[in-house]
């Protein structure tokens, strides 16, 4: 019995590791139109919005320019706290 509760606690262990990494990373690595990179982008834009900043100076500033870039930014949102409640059965 020792074991198998042994068991579950490294899984659990393993699956918060394994959100907790995610949660790094959530925009796509390049536009799904143009290709240009903009994930290294995303920390900077998300850290600078939540400090109050306007999302469309970050974005010129970042020298996102494109709309189609713009829009991937503008409507992100972040649900993988959400969709890491759910277990694996």
């Amino acid at each position: 019995m020792k074991y198998l509760n042994l068991t579950i606690l490294n899984q659990e262990l393993r699956d918060k590791n394994h959100t907790d990494e995610a949660t790094k990373m959530i925009i796509p690595i390049r536009c799904f139109s143009c290709g240009k990179p903009l994930g290294h982008l995303w920390e900077e834009f998300a850290e600078r919005t939540q400090k109050g900043e306007a999302p469309k100076k970050i974005m010129d500033s970042l020298y996102i320019e494109r709309f189609c870039c713009r829009s991937l930014f503008i409507g992100n949102v972040e649900l993988i706290d959400i969709a890491g409640e759910f277990k694996r059965s």
